[in-house]
């Protein structure tokens, strides 16, 4: 997993705006769960989400 070293200028509000929108868009065939994807595709996003929890 890549190490995301800026401070993403992303409200968590935005980054969860966004995953949801990004779910609409994920293949669910694909074997790899949207959380997974988004993690990779968006990692400055993720570790807002991931700080908030």
């Amino acid at each position: 997993m890549k190490q995301v070293s800026e401070k993403p200028d992303m409200t968590l509000q935005e980054a969860e705006e966004h995953y949801q929108l990004s779910s609409e868009k994920y293949d669910v065939d694909s074997g790899e769960s949207h959380l997974a994807y988004y993690r990779d595709k968006h990692p400055s996003n993720y570790q807002v989400l991931l700080d908030s929890v």
